[in-house]
């Protein structure tokens, strides 16, 4: 599975030089593991065993690895809007991904929020480090998978699009909430999906 992931982004150039693989909000806070928090329908034991894994390919293949996460107080202002989750210090908050270079956070105050892994809050576009260390490694392009496709996905990919990153999205391993097909949540941006 993994070779042919390999095979399809090499055709498009991509190259461990100028591409990064960013890992959106990969939490036990949105997989099945924790069903009183945001649980994403398919994100099983086996299917974040095998994005674990396709990570640990790239970064094998010395591809930088980023980790973005939902770091959120407890009484945390989102918590409005959706259920509790990925609170700090809890299960929920932990990344099931071991495979990456470095983690940036959002949200991590009661009063700032942020669905793009770009942003420590999106309202004052108070940005995490995420950007500067893309441009500090000369990439170009983003592979991007995570949680969940219609929230967090999304706007870090418009978020990308408008900093002008190439994306490619890696079908398997994006699971949306509402159970909407990946091209129909994307259709109307500048994305490959592999």
């Amino acid at each position: 599975m993994f070779d042919q992931i390999f095979e399809r982004l090499i055709m498009r150039g991509i190259t461990s030089s100028n591409t990064a693989l960013i890992c959106v909000d990969c939490q036990y806070g949105f997989t099945e593991e924790m069903p009183d928090e945001l649980p994403v329908k398919g994100t099983d034991e086996k299917w974040r065993k095998d994005l674990n894994n396709m990570a640990k390919e790239f970064k094998d293949s010395t591809f930088l690895v980023i980790a973005s996460k939902d770091d959120h107080p407890k009484d945390h202002k989102s918590f409005s809007e959706w259920p509790v989750h990925c609170v700090q210090e809890t299960k929920g908050n932990e990344l099931f991904i071991s495979n990456y270079d470095k983690v940036f956070k959002k949200g991590t105050t009661k009063d700032t929020d942020s669905h793009s892994a770009f942003y420590e809050d999106f309202e004052s576009k108070q940005e995490n480090g995420l950007d500067e260390e893309l441009q500090n490694n000369n990439i170009k392009n983003l592979v991007i998978v995570g949680l969940a496709a219609e929230v967090c996905v999304l706007e870090t990919v418009k978020t990308a699009i408008d900093k002008g990153y190439k994306i490619y999205l890696i079908d398997k391993f994006i699971k949306s909430i509402n159970g909407k097909d990946n091209s129909e949540i994307f259709s109307d941006l500048k994305v490959h999906i592999i």
